[in-house]
């Protein structure tokens, strides 16, 4: 991802404004008077690519994450029979696919 940033740069584009967009979107959630907040875009980063599950997540939220969309065909289609969270909660029933 980090060559295809250097060689390519309408997809470097789109990954800064990708980061500028979680960047803003994160920091609208942090409430006012918090001493350290967070850095950076996706996964902390403030250029460049790292964590590609966090740019799969980004993506899978229904964000434009152009990293994300490149990892969504290596990753899909998930094998979890049974939802890991129910309700905020870890759900009981759930085991690690194997």
């Amino acid at each position: 991802m980090e060559a295809r940033l250097d060689s390519d740069p309408e997809f470097a584009a789109a990954m800064a404004a990708t980061h500028d967009r979680y960047r803003r979107d994160r920091d609208q959630l942090i409430p006012e008077g918090v001493e350290h907040k967070p850095t950076g875009g996706v996964a902390g980063s403030s250029a460049g690519v790292k964590c590609l599950h966090a740019h799969y997540a980004d993506h899978v939220a229904g964000n434009d994450n152009p990293v994300g969309t490149l990892v969504a065909p290596w990753v899909e289609p998930l094998d979890c029979v049974t939802p890991c969270v129910v309700d905020g909660e870890k759900n009981p029933q759930w085991v690690e696919p194997r």
